[in-house]
């Protein structure tokens, strides 16, 4: 298998997926077991799935992606899930959140030194956003300043829940510059992680497994220059925003590819499980969990895809992706439900996945904005009290 260059108006994205779904059928579901009782970070893991291209889908050749686009990028992330669910954690911090951003706001001198490496998994990414005060709150919980001191600023705070923090190589950081301008007071930064002060510390979660490590962050008068400044001073909260519309389309399409692996569990556990004499599958409730969770995954795809697409026409597809990622967390959350219910006391087993698919489908419906967010959002659209796409713009393009 080799990473694959796309040419313009080639729709690859079931071919990227079936690649994906073929290399984790070889090279991650034999090792689930013994990659989880070592608890070591899977870099050669990270490492292959850049060589392959996985995390090019949306960057040129000049920065180590293929041109794919986001359809690809969808069925990329979706089937990596499917395959792992911790696994999947690189679709946002190699292939959307950190490299898009550093490409959309960065210099680019800035873009050259990073980005190529994080397509290609030779460094490794971090989005230091999410405070101990708060999540969905991102302002109003923001404690974390940076402060100008001649042509450097000197960043002091904490970040929380931030993955891969202690693994990465450079992490993009928010603080507030400026803590009386509201949203207009916020900055965006590359921070690189062996900065002196920039401490990352992981947090024990053994109910996500060892494979997609999240930590605590601390900045100790960490000193970066202003050139290291993404977009401009005060332009942080746009920064952030624009960073979660990549992110919820890549958070969407780890659901759906999640629900789909609790789907196909469950459908092999019902024609091989007996009880009272017959296969558990031939009893009406269990067909009746089945038919729910084959017409929703197929349904929150389509609403996926066509977030996909809108960005692949060009546009920041911010309502396509934000009613795609809430229905998606939705249905692999109610997947996740249906297919510990079908497995029963087995679910509970470490022999079997269930337990972490159902801890990763609530965990996704929290991350990129929380369901009652995204639920709020939707239906001040729908009300028309805030119009989801007032800042719909073309995507930005690379330098």
């Amino acid at each position: 298998m080799v990473a694959q260059t796309v040419r313009p108006g080639e729709d690859i994205g079931a071919d990227f997926g079936s690649l994906v779904w073929e290399w984790g059928q070889d090279r991650v579901r034999p090792r689930i077991r013994e990659l989880e009782e070592k608890g070591e970070f899977p870099r050669d893991l990270y490492r292959e799935m850049g060589e392959l291209g996985f995390f090019g889908c949306c960057f040129s050749e000049a920065l180590g992606g293929n041109d794919a686009g986001y359809r690809a990028l969808s069925a990329v992330a979706e089937q990596l899930a499917r395959v792992y669910p911790p696994l999947s954690a690189p679709m946002n911090l190699q292939a959307a959140t950190v490299p898009l951003t550093i490409a959309n706001w960065g210099a680019p001198e800035m873009v050259q030194r990073y980005v190529p490496g994080l397509v290609r998994g030779e460094l490794l990414g971090a989005n230091a956003m999410t405070e101990p005060e708060g999540g969905s709150d991102f302002l109003g919980a923001m404690r974390t300043r940076a402060v100008r001191d001649g042509d450097d600023y000197v960043i002091n705070g904490a970040k929380m829940w931030i993955t891969n923090a202690n693994v990465a190589d450079v992490a993009v950081v928010y603080a507030k510059t400026d803590p009386d301008a509201g949203h207009r007071g916020v900055t965006a930064f590359v921070v690189p992680t062996d900065t002196p002060g920039f401490e990352a510390t992981p947090v024990p979660c053994r109910v996500l497994g060892k494979l997609m490590p999240t930590n605590s962050v601390t900045l100790t008068d960490v000193r970066v220059p202003t050139s290291y400044v993404l977009g401009a001073e005060g332009e942080g909260f746009k920064v952030a925003m624009n960073a979660m519309d990549y992110g919820r389309l890549s958070v969407a399409s780890r659901s759906v590819g999640l629900a789909q692996a609790c789907l196909d569990a469950a459908v092999a556990y019902a024609d091989e499980r007996t009880a009272f004499g017959e296969k558990i599958g031939s009893f009406q409730m269990v067909k009746k969990q089945l038919a729910d969770m084959t017409a929703e995954v197929a349904a929150a795809r389509a609403l996926v895809r066509a977030a996909a697409d809108g960005y692949d026409s060009g546009f920041v597809a911010t309502r396509e992706s934000t009613i795609a990622k809430y229905y998606a967390g939705e249905v692999c959350n109610r997947a996740a439900q249906a297919t510990a219910e079908i497995f029963g006391g087995a679910a509970f087993s470490d022999e079997l996945p269930i337990s972490i698919y159902l801890n990763y489908a609530k965990l996704w419906q929290t991350g990129e904005g929380s369901a009652n967010i995204q639920a709020i959002l939707i239906a001040d659209d729908a009300l028309g009290w805030k119009n989801m796409d007032r800042h719909r713009t073309e995507l930005r393009k690379e330098s």
